[in-house]
């Protein structure tokens, strides 16, 4: 599977001789009428040894930056964390403290992306990069869920590709919602999805290129389904 704003991951690592596992990756995105998205993640560590914290990177190209980050401890308890960040080009880094040794931990990230929704004349496109080859941890499962405004929209409105790994899976389900899930994501892998979908649900978004685009970019990914270029899990036309 694979798609547009980059958003690369990288892990934690602050102390000596340890390791870790991040056994399940939960991620909601909500499009907005304005074209931005609200972003909720939820990241499952199985730490063997101590550590001091995670790292969370964001690569911005393609938006306007973000509206807000949020860190918290979801399990086993719920409390808001200590973050820091640094930003160097179109990426920023955070931080987020939270000492553990030996147990198992989720993280609950939450961060709104400002303007990352392209309305043409003919259709709208999320484009969306949640991975990229920079990628230094494998995840056991990976659950992403996209949806949009108007919970009636139907799958025949919708176009969704996902570029990645060739054991991923791209569904639609009920309102709308699109469904990608990876078993075994490795290291060094990217994990892209691509939603075409009528230009009436943002109707307040900003980012407008006046030209057609729909049948550019489907013979685009018609393209890159039948070469080499992407690992093409699933196409829904």
């Amino acid at each position: 599977m694979s798609a547009l704003l980059a958003i690369n991951f990288s892990s934690i690592i602050f102390a000596q001789e340890r390791s870790f596992q991040i056994i399940d990756y939960q991620a909601q995105v909500e499009i907005l009428e304005n074209g931005d998205a609200k972003v909720r993640e939820i990241f499952t560590y199985d730490f063997k040894g101590q550590f001091n914290g995670i790292i969370r990177s964001l690569g911005l190209k393609g938006s306007d930056g973000l509206a807000y980050f949020k860190a918290s401890l979801f399990y086993p308890q719920k409390r808001v964390l200590e973050i820091s960040q640094e930003a160097e080009r179109d990426t920023i880094t955070f931080r987020v403290y939270e000492q553990s040794s030996n147990e198992i931990k989720s993280f609950l990230i939450e961060y709104q992306l400002n303007n990352v929704v392209t309305k043409y004349n003919d259709i709208a496109e999320f484009y969306w990069k949640f991975f990229d080859a920079d990628n230094t941890s494998s995840i056991d499962r990976v659950n992403i869920e996209v949806s949009f405004p108007d919970k009636t929209v139907l799958a025949d409105d919708l176009k969704v590709f996902g570029h990645g790994p060739s054991q991923g899976q791209v569904s639609i389900e009920e309102g709308g919602v699109v469904l990608y899930r990876v078993e075994r994501f490795s290291s060094g892998e990217m994990l892209e999805a691509r939603i075409l979908f009528p230009t009436t649900l943002i109707p307040n978004s900003p980012r407008v290129i006046s030209e057609n685009r729909f049948d550019k970019i489907m013979a685009e990914e018609l393209s890159w389904a039948k070469s080499s270029q992407r690992q093409q899990s699933a196409i829904i036309f």
